[in-house]
């Protein structure tokens, strides 16, 4: 199991990229998950970027400037990856998209509101930032059951696993992107079988994403965000807050602190 250290908790939590052109709103449209097309300028909203068997990739923060201009805050250095990524899918559009190592994001009282209680983001010169948003913050996400996806955990659960729509960062409504058809298939049928926990357990147990979870011995599951204090994980049967599970290959003692619930 990998070991946290405090370096790693220093590097900032989100990297920020920068969308850019005439056809930045049609473009990030067709490819993100959520609906982009209510959202004013000033405004944020969680997304899914999936892939066309509509596994999560990405979980970002998408933040509109105006139709033409927009940030996408990208958890874990995965920035770069995402740039990749969407540059694949540009073909004719006129749409700039590149990293801003300028920028920072910080955690105000008077920034963007994120959906979640208690946390607002900003976007700031970097060289003006106090202290940008560092992944000592992450378990704030956990907490409000907002499973930030790294590499390790990227292509391998559902949206719906995940309960992203309780941060609508996926839409059944509006027109196609990746994954759009299974994520339609999903919902409509009653197809997630899967159940999101957040797991706390004493100080010294270390969480990283993919660690697999036990009951009596019997894998069920696996942790789809982990934090400092806490992780989201997707198991493949219910269970009741406050059981106990067995983490990783050292079968750590855990428990269930919440089961998280799909939006009403």
């Amino acid at each position: 199991m990998c070991r946290h250290n405090d370096e790693m908790e220093r590097k900032d939590l989100f990297d920020v990229v920068q969308v850019r052109g005439i056809d930045a709103l049609p473009f990030l449209h067709s490819q993100c998950a959520a609906d982009l097309m209510p959202l004013a300028d000033g405004q944020l909203r969680w997304s899914a970027l999936l892939s066309p068997q509509g596994r999560v990739q990405f979980v970002v923060a998408v933040i509109r400037e105006s139709s033409d201009a927009w940030w996408l805050l990208v958890p874990f250095e995965r920035g770069n990856a995402l740039v990749a990524t969407l540059r694949r899918f540009v073909f004719r559009r006129k749409v700039a998209i590149e990293i801003n190592v300028d920028k920072a994001v910080l955690a105000t009282e008077t920034g963007l509101d994120t959906g979640i209680d208690g946390i607002r983001l900003s976007l700031v010169d970097r060289g003006s930032a106090p202290a940008a948003l560092t992944r000592d913050a992450l378990d704030r996400f956990i907490s409000a059951g907002l499973s930030l996806i790294d590499e390790a955990a990227a292509d391998r659960h559902l949206a719906h696993s995940l309960r992203l729509e309780r941060f609508d960062a996926y839409s059944v409504k509006k027109g196609c992107y990746p994954g759009q058809e299974i994520v339609a298939r999903t919902h409509f049928l009653g197809r997630n079988k899967r159940v999101l926990v957040r797991l706390a357990a004493d100080p010294v147990v270390v969480w990283h994403s993919g660690d697999k979870v036990y009951v009596d011995g019997t894998e069920i599951g696996e942790i789809a965000c982990a934090g400092r204090v806490g992780a989201l994980a997707v198991l493949t049967q219910p269970v009741e807050p406050g059981h106990s599970l067995q983490l990783g290959t050292d079968r750590l003692v855990v428990m269930v602190a919440d089961v998280i619930a799909g939006a009403s």
